[in-house]
C-alpha cells in the first residue's frame, strides 16, 4: 500500500470516476484502475461498484475511504510542519550556555540573528560546561556554546576565540591583602572558586598544573556555582578569585575590583560551539552556529 494509491482511491471516491480521478492525479485512467486493483488484491475486498451511477464506494470502501482520507490529511499537515521547518517558521531552537557564552557571547548576536530569522524562537538552558555536554549527548538541546574542551568523540567542537582569565579582588581589600604576590604566596590568601564541571576552573587548574602548585595546596575557603555569584562574593570582600575578564570588565572599570599579578601565572581559555558528532543540524541550529562561530571566531581576546 502505497501514498498514492491512496491518493488515486480517495480522488476517485471523491469524484466517482475512475477518468476524473485519474486526472485529477495526473495519470491516465488505466494507471488508476491499476493502483485500485492492487489496493483491493492487497486488501483482499472489493472497494467500489462500478456502474452508471460510476464509481461508488462499497461498504468496505467508505469505511477505507475514512482512514484513508485521515493518512492522506495527516501526511498533508506533515508536509506543511516539514516545510516551516525548513523556513524557520514556528520553530524553537534550544541550545545551552555555560556562563559567560550564556549571559555575554550569545545577548550579543541575538538581535542579528532575530533580525534574520524573525520566526525562530531561540531557547537558552545555562549552566557549566560539563552539564551543557551532558544534555547535548542526551539530545535535549542541539548546539552548546562553552567555555572549556573536554576529550569526547562523541562531540564536535569549534573554537570561538579566546578569554583571559584574572586573579581579582575587592579593592577595598587591596590594603589589607597584597595586590600582587607570589605562586606562594597564592596558596595563603583566601580563594573562591567555580565547581569542576566550570570550563573558567578547568582553565585555571590546567594552568596550576604547569607550576608547582596543586588544587590541594590552595586555600579554598568556598566553591560557587556561577560566574555571578563568584563576583559578587568580590565585591562583598569574601577574598580572591579566578574570574573571566569579560565578566567583571565594568567592576574592573569603576575601580570596585582589581587584579592581582601572579608572576609566571597566565590563564586563558577559548570558548567552544559544541553540536553533536554526526549529527544534520536544522535548519535554525545550522543558521545560529554559522552566526555565532563567525561573530566570535576571529577574536584572539573575547570582547562582548
Amino acid at each position: 500500500m502505497t501514498l498514492k494509491q491512496l491518493e488515486v482511491f480517495v480522488a476517485i471516491a471523491e469524484t466517482h470516476s475512475f477518468s476524473k480521478g485519474a486526472e485529477k492525479n495526473c495519470i491516465t485512467q488505466s494507471t488508476a484502475s491499476q493502483h485500485i486493483h492492487a489496493l483491493e488484491e492487497e486488501l483482499g475486498i472489493r472497494l467500489f461498484d462500478r456502474g452508471r451511477g460510476g464509481a461508488l464506494l462499497t461498504e468496505a470502501g467508505k469505511l477505507f475511504y475514512n482512514h484513508a482520507d485521515k493518512i492522506l490529511t495527516e501526511c498533508k499537515h506533515t508536509r506543511s510542519v516539514i516545510n516551516r521547518f525548513l523556513g524557520m517558521e514556528d520553530v524553537v531552537l534550544r541550545v545551552g550556555a555555560s556562563n559567560i557564552p550564556g549571559t555575554l557571547l550569545i545577548p550579543a548576536v541575538l538581535s542579528q540573528f532575530i533580525k534574520e530569522h524573525p520566526k525562530a524562537r531561540l531557547e537558552v538552558v545555562q549552566g557549566d560546561s560539563r552539564s551543557v555536554l551532558r544534555q547535548l549527548i542526551d539530545e535535549e538541546i542541539e548546539l552548546g556554546f562553552i567555555g572549556g574542551r573536554f576529550d569526547d568523540d562523541r562531540i564536535e567542537f569549534e573554537s570561538m576565540g579566546r578569554d583571559t582569565i584574572v586573579c581579582a579582588v575587592s579593592a577595598e581589600l587591596v590594603d589589607g591583602y597584597k595586590s600582587s604576590f607570589s605562586q606562594e604566596e597564592l596558596c595563603k590568601v583566601p580563594l573562591v572558586v567555580r565547581e569542576s564541571g566550570s570550563g573558567t576552573q578547568k582553565a585555571v587548574y590546567d594552568a596550576l598544573a604547569k607550576t608547582w602548585i596543586n588544587k590541594e595546596s590552595l586555600n579554598i575557603i568556598a566553591v560557587l556555582g556561577s560566574t555571578e555569584a563568584l563576583r559578587r562574593a568580590l565585591l562583598n570582600g569574601i577574598g580572591y578569585a579566578f574570574v573571566s575578564s569579560m565578566s567583571i570588565s565594568e567592576d574592573l572599570s569603576s575601580g570596585q575590583l582589581q587584579t592581582v599579578r601572579i608572576p609566571g601565572l597566565n590563564i586563558s581559555r577559548c570558548f567552544y560551539a559544541v553540536r553533536r558528532q554526526g549529527r544534520e543540524l536544522s535548519p535554525a541550529a545550522a543558521a545560529f552556529w554559522d552566526t555565532m562561530t563567525s561573530r566570535w571566531r576571529d577574536s584572539s581576546d573575547t570582547r562582548a
